[in-house]
Order: C-alpha cells, then sequence, then structure tokens
C-alpha cells in the first residue's frame, strides 16, 4: 500500500509538474504572441504611412509638372516665330506625358508600377485632343495587360509622345484620314513596342540613323536608357519598334 500511495503521489506529482509547465508556456507564447501583434499593428501603420506619402509626393509632383506647363503655356505670348512656338508646345506635351503618368500612380493602388493599356490609352486621348485630329486620325491599340514600374513608364511614355506626335504632324499631310497603330506584346520574355502609321513615311533624303532631329534623338537616347533595341523604318508609312526586358 505504501508503495502504491508512492507511486500515485509521483504520478500526481508529475500531473502537476506538466501542469504548471504547460502555464508557464501558454503565459510565454500569449506574451510573444502579443508582441508579434504589436509589431505588426506597427508594420501596418508604417506601410500605411509610406504608402501616404508616397501618393502624396507623387501628388505634388504631378501638380508642380502641371504648373510647369503652365509656366511654359504662358511664355508662349511672348515668344515670336512659329519655330520657338512649336519648340514651346513640345515641351509642354513632353512635361504632360510625364505628369499623366505620376497622375495615374497617385490614383493607383500600387504605388510602384503604372497600367500601361490604361495610361497609353489616356496619352492617345489627350495628343488627339491637343492637335484637335479626331475626326482626322484614329487610333488603333493592342495592349498587352502590363504594368511598368517608373524606371521604364517614363522612357516609354516620352518615346510614345515623340512618336505620335510625329505622326500625327508629318504623316498626313493636307488633312489626310490615317491611322496610327500601337502595339504592346511580350514575346518570349521581352516586350515588344510598336508605333506605326500609314501615312507617306519618311522621306528618301532623310538618314533616321543621322538625322538631327531632336525628337528622334530623344526616343534613341530613352532607348538606351531602357537598354531596349530602337527600330526605324518604312513600311506603308513610318514604324518604329522597341524590343525590352524589365
Amino acid at each position: 500500500m505504501v508503495g502504491g500511495f508512492v507511486i500515485l503521489f509521483a504520478f500526481i506529482y508529475f500531473l502537476y509538474r506538466a501542469y504548471k509547465s504547460k502555464q508557464k508556456n501558454n503565459l510565454l507564447l500569449n506574451i510573444q504572441q502579443d508582441q508579434i501583434r504589436q509589431s505588426n499593428i506597427s508594420l501596418k501603420n508604417a506601410i500605411t504611412e509610406k504608402e501616404w506619402l508616397l501618393r502624396e509626393i507623387h501628388h505634388r509632383v504631378k501638380n508642380n509638372l502641371h504648373m510647369v506647363v503652365g509656366l511654359l503655356a504662358s511664355q508662349n505670348e511672348y515668344l515670336q516665330g512659329n519655330e520657338a512656338i512649336e519648340a514651346n508646345l513640345e515641351s509642354q506635351r513632353r512635361v504632360e506625358s510625364m505628369s499623366m503618368i505620376h497622375d495615374k500612380l497617385y490614383q493607383s493602388e500600387n504605388l510602384s508600377l503604372i497600367d500601361m493599356p490604361s495610361y497609353i490609352l489616356d496619352l492617345t486621348y489627350y495628343l488627339s485632343d491637343s492637335f484637335d485630329v479626331r475626326k482626322q486620325i484614329r487610333f488603333s491599340l493592342d495592349i498587352e495587360k502590363v504594368d511598368f514600374p517608373l524606371s521604364h513608364s517614363v522612357p516609354i511614355g516620352l518615346i510614345l509622345n515623340e512618336a505620335v506626335t510625329n505622326s500625327i504632324k508629318y504623316a498626313f499631310p493636307e488633312n489626310r484620314q490615317g491611322v496610327i497603330e500601337i502595339i504592346l506584346k511580350k514575346e518570349n520574355q521581352k516586350f515588344h513596342l510598336t508605333i506605326s502609321d500609314d501615312g507617306i513615311g519618311i522621306p528618301d533624303t532623310v538618314d533616321p540613323e543621322n538625322t538631327k532631329s531632336l525628337g528622334l534623338k530623344l526616343m534613341k537616347g530613352l532607348s538606351e536608357d531602357i537598354l531596349a533595341e530602337f527600330k526605324i523604318s518604312n513600311e506603308s508609312g513610318t514604324k518604329i519598334e522597341l524590343i525590352f526586358t524589365i
């Protein structure tokens, strides 16, 4: 009987020790969970604050760029000569194309990526209205659902602005009807961007590789910035191709 009581007492003692140990472990676990919960709350607050700051930065950049556009527009009153006025208007359109990117980022849930179909659609609408060619020139867009980071969105936006502007200004003389086509596709891990028109094409007297055109030089320089392969050719009009990776 004494041996039985000793064994029972030892069994109860070990059960009690196990119970106390479990209580202690549960207490430590609860403390750790509270710490993790507090850390998550702090992290969420930090992320929310960072997103708000980024959104505010994009909003202010957009407003500042709009201010630059306004200043350039007011400068037109003091310019003389069509060439100077046209150069000023081209600068306005370039700045506006960058402003639209920051406006898209400000409105987007993702503050680091640009929805390219939406951006390209808005850019073509803006350029069409800017030149008042909606009844003359039609845009054909075939844009894959892709998001580009800011590092590629700005150069691509400026290249599109230059290419489309050149087509509107030079491809369709005497108010002839025409189509500007923009295609953006991903093939074999590479993006292919094509901007083409069915206009009169590049004159034979112009060498695209050695031209002094600021717009063409700008497109080539921006292509180099994103390590893109740049091509320009005459194919029933002017055709510009970019091949690049992200």
